[in-house]
């Protein structure tokens, strides 16, 4: 869970590690069926801290390609958002509020989104000059057709939780001011109720699918 409540939930670098030593533990533990990521308080995340200076000391991303205006955040949030795209199990993220920013980068990372019927989804950096460095212009037009991804990515434009369900960026949506993670619990217990050897075979062909040409689809084994 996100919980940075007094800033809604706005991450910084360090925030993107701990959500990466999150994951990764939670992966490898058997006994973890789902994973289900969500914010704390009035918002699921209002995108990146623009508050937050790089830390101090030795940069441990250095030589890595990065967007110089951004800092070191995007790089840490690639990391982090690729160990939550690859994890075999079922992945959920609960979108209410805002969910813009690196939180969008965030929920296109994750198997399922669901949402609330009034919440603010998109990324709207381009009004700040700032371009989609994190990786979800890649994840993006794999999931919805193109003339979706256009106003979101050139004009900014956000969604609430119907316009983001009609072109299948989101998978549930709940009324105002639910409970996410009381009111989609039926969902999260058929999701831990699958078999986790034939979910994390289907998601890693499906992956495969969408990131590979033909050929190497067809000949990938995971």
């Amino acid at each position: 869970m996100l919980n940075r409540p007094q800033k809604l939930n706005a991450l910084d670098v360090d925030h993107h590690v701990r959500i990466k030593g999150a994951v990764e533990p939670a992966r490898d533990d058997d006994s973890v069926r789902v994973l289900v990521l969500s914010g704390e308080g009035r918002a699921f995340c209002a995108g990146d801290d623009l508050t937050a200076g790089t830390p101090q000391g030795e940069d441990p991303m250095r030589g890595r390609r990065v967007d110089l205006d951004l800092g070191t955040g995007p790089a840490f949030l690639l990391e982090s958002a690729a160990v939550l795209r690859g994890c075999p199990k079922p992945t959920v993220v609960l979108l209410h509020g805002h969910a813009l920013g690196s939180g969008y980068d965030y929920s296109l990372s994750c198997d399922f989104r669901l949402a609330t019927e009034d919440v603010n989804y998109g990324d709207p950096r381009i009004h700040r000059a700032l371009w989609a460095a994190e990786g979800w212009s890649y994840k993006l037009p794999r999931l919805v057709n193109q003339s979706v991804v256009t106003p979101i990515a050139y004009l900014g434009e956000t969604m609430d939780g119907p316009m983001a369900e009609a072109c299948g960026l989101v998978h549930r949506v709940y009324p105002p001011g639910a409970d996410l993670r009381v009111v989609a619990n039926p969902f999260f217990n058929e999701l831990a109720s699958l078999d986790p050897w034939a979910y994390a075979q289907t998601k890693a062909r499906i992956l495969a699918a969408v990131d590979l040409d033909f050929e190497n689809a067809l000949a990938f084994t995971p």
